[in-house]
């Protein structure tokens, strides 16, 4: 009998605060690129300092697939760097993840990064 509390315990924890796709809560709208994609960021998971910021952005494209990058912006040196994608449905169907980082990049004047640095730091970053 212990052991099926026990068991009923463990699954009802499971249930209740478990397994959630969309862990981020509060998406911040940015804007739309050339391509109809939107784009947003997690206000929830933004940690910055004046010259960093780790943040989880969002993009939904036209063809109906939700990315999710964990980004490190370096603002000093106006760089972007993916840590990883995870790519699902807009209904939450996972389909793919790439922990993998990528080589930083450049962001350009005027891009969705800019306005991402801007979100973050203020119309002077």
């Amino acid at each position: 009998m212990k052991q099926w509390i026990t068991a009923f315990a463990v699954a009802w924890a499971l249930v209740v605060g478990g397994f959630s796709t969309a862990q981020a809560a509060d998406w911040y709208y940015i804007n739309a690129d050339a391509d109809d994609s939107t784009w947003f960021i997690d206000n929830e998971t933004v940690e910055k300092t004046d010259r960093t910021a780790h943040i989880s952005v969002k993009v939904n494209n036209v063809e109906g697939y939700t990315y999710v990058y964990d980004v490190d912006i370096d603002r000093a040196n106006n760089l972007w760097t993916e840590n990883s994608v995870k790519v699902s449905t807009t209904a939450g169907i996972p389909l793919f993840v790439n922990p993998e980082r990528q080589e930083p990049v450049e962001i350009k004047k005027g891009s969705i990064g800019e306005l991402i640095k801007q979100a973050i730091w203020g119309k002077d970053a």
